[in-house]
């Protein structure tokens, strides 16, 4: 009764934080759902949540939608599905003797023409329901795709209808809900959604030059091959859509920065790939016919001139303090006062990876006192930092493949907010990007001592694919070595996408009672050796995979859905890297739906 108590005042919580934008003006009005996008797996919140903290109304909506899942059920009332598992064959995945062989049945697949969501990046979910009752009509997802906009193909899609498959709920296929051409360049990153889901806030890449975009959809304008081309202000009104543009530069584009949305300000943040931060004014509550803004501009001070750019993440951003923590691809971290009228640089940089080099002398500057060569490749920070953001005892963890350190450097550093007391653990050899990983359900519970951190590195004294996991005995501080690893793959420099948990209670995964902890992820590969695979972390470790279905060339980031007992009402969300022959996906780039149970 407790946990349903909780979960109730959590949901009241996000209504009434919703209802309070509604009246400041700081959200965009209507029904509010839950997101989950990119930004959802960057912000933590360990140690559980007290009913102080959730009426102190300084916890960010994502952190309050994430308590409202995972404690507005009693697990001992609902019904727990099985996950059989058939082994055959011989080839070794993440240390099962056995493959397991799946049918090459798709749930569904919807062919992208020429674009897809770039890897490492990832599409966006909204539910209707904050609590994960599954929608036919209002549920979507969002692909921002890597792909010029142009007559025949779309550059934004969005798909609902999700539940479709054998036995679901929503017939046997999903809907294009909509497609747009929305500029002659790609989308490189990934797309954000407004609480209420009608808009959507992306960045748009062209040759030399970043435009921000907020798109207002209308259902059944449009499709992958014959796409809309939205209404621009002034010509917008309440029953079009609407595309409105910022141009944020015109000699950058944007590789790694996806935009970060504060839905308490609505003020956004994005990064160009010369170093740039920007602060946007009225994302989603522009009036009508206008544009956002841009509040400010602030340049990473980065040492050097000339040579290598800096290319920053998408930034995090932690209400409560005003810092804004953002990474670049010469491995250093920063943090930014950004809740003022002008910005300053709060702390850092702190090197991180840089393969050897320093923040003095970054690698690749010309200009720096002695330019630097890093000591092999991948030694950026590909990734955004994911932030927990519990008080005082909040953190910035950080991943890089390459930080210098001989025959160790593939490594991820945990710091406080103000960038101090570091603690690194290497996680392998390295010289492979190194993308972010993902906490267990017990990181988030009152037994934090309990969870872990789970990553993927390389083998000691190669560059095969390993799962690492690392404790937090003394939480909130890191172990300083890992508790285990598992290899994945006996094949070299082969990439793993970044790690997706979720915590379903209507999985008994692998049928086993009690295990609910769902890991997802792909190695990133051509031929047979690009997978999507999923692991039970409920016992705190790795095993061995769960299930994988073989998609050459491997996936984009993996979004996941829901918790619910419908059929084909609890999957995962991700498209193809290139051109594959999978299950109904044929000789085409697809987005793709697998169920979270048995990836079929």
């Amino acid at each position: 009764m407790r946990r349903l108590q909780f979960g109730l005042i959590v949901m009241a919580c996000v209504a009434s934080l919703a209802a309070a934008q509604k009246s400041q003006n700081s959200v965009p009005s209507g029904h509010v759902g839950r997101v989950m996008d990119w930004t959802s797996r960057q912000l933590v919140y360990s140690g559980g949540v007290s009913e102080s903290d959730l009426k102190s109304g300084k916890l960010d909506v994502r952190i309050l939608q994430r308590f409202a899942l995972g404690t507005a059920r009693n697990p001992e009332n609902l019904p727990l599905g099985a996950n059989p598992i058939q082994s055959a064959g011989s080839k070794k995945l993440d240390g099962s003797g056995g493959q397991v062989r799946r049918n090459v049945k798709i749930d569904w697949s919807v062919d992208l023409g020429g674009g897809v969501v770039s890897a490492n990046m990832f599409p966006a979910k909204f539910a209707f329901s904050t609590s994960g009752t599954p929608s036919c009509t209002n549920d979507f997802v969002v692909y921002g795709l890597n792909v010029a906009g142009a007559n025949g193909q779309a550059s934004i899609v969005g798909i609902n209808n999700l539940y479709a498959g054998t036995g679901g709920i929503c017939g046997a296929n999903p809907t294009v809900r909509w497609g747009y051409r929305t500029g002659s360049g790609s989308i490189l990153t990934s797309p954000v959604l407004s609480l209420d889901g009608t808009k959507i806030a992306y960045v748009e890449s062209r040759a030399n030059s970043t435009r921000f975009h907020i798109l207002t959809w209308r259902n059944g304008e449009g499709s992958v091959t014959n796409p809309t081309t939205p209404v621009a202000p002034p010509n917008c009104t309440a029953t079009t859509n609407c595309l409105k543009t910022l141009v944020l530069t015109n000699t950058a584009t944007d590789t790694f920065s996806s935009p970060w949305i504060d839905y308490q300000t609505d003020k956004g943040f994005v990064a160009s790939d010369d170093g740039k931060v920007y602060r946007i004014s009225c994302v989603f509550t522009c009036a009508l016919g206008s544009n956002p803004t841009i509040d400010w501009t602030f340049t990473l001070p980065v040492a050097g001139t000339g040579g290598t750019t800096p290319r920053p993440t998408g930034p995090v951003y932690n209400f409560p303090n005003g810092l804004l923590f953002i990474a670049d691809q010469l491995g250093e971290v920063w943090a930014i006062k950004a809740n003022t009228g002008t910005p300053t640089l709060a702390a850092g940089p702190v090197m991180v990876g840089g393969g050897g080099c320093t923040v003095t002398n970054p690698p690749g500057r010309t200009g720096t006192p002695a330019p630097c060569n890093a000591n092999g490749a991948a030694f950026g920070i590909p990734d955004s930092v994911i932030l927990d953001a519990r008080g005082g005892a909040g953190k910035i963890f950080a991943f890089s493949g390459n930080d210098g350190t001989a025959n160790a450097s593939a490594t991820v550093v945990q710091m406080n907010q103000s960038l101090t007391d570091v603690i690194r653990v290497h996680v392998g050899f390295g010289r492979v990007d190194l993308h972010t990983g993902a906490f267990d359900n017990n990181y988030w519970g009152d037994t934090p001592t309990d969870g872990n951190l789970f990553l993927c590195g390389t083998g000691a004294a190669d560059t095969t694919p390993f799962h690492y996991w690392i404790g937090f005995a003394n939480w909130p501080e890191m172990d300083s070595t890992p508790t285990g690893s598992l290899q994945r793959l006996a094949t070299a420099n082969v990439g793993c996408s970044p790690y997706t948990e979720f915590y379903n209670q209507n999985l008994n995964l692998g049928g086993v009672a009690g295990h609910h902890d769902l890991l997802a992820s792909s190695l990133i590969a051509a031929g047979a050796n690009g997978y999507v695979i999923t692991n039970d972390i409920s016992s705190g470790n790795v095993t061995a995979a769960l299930n994988f279905v073989n998609y050459p060339g491997g996936t984009s980031g993996i979004v996941v859905d829901n918790d619910s007992p419908q059929a084909q009402a609890s999957s995962i969300y991700f498209t193809t890297q290139g051109s594959v022959n999978v299950g109904t996906c044929v000789n085409h780039r697809c987005a793709v739906k697998l169920t979270q149970a048995a990836l079929q």
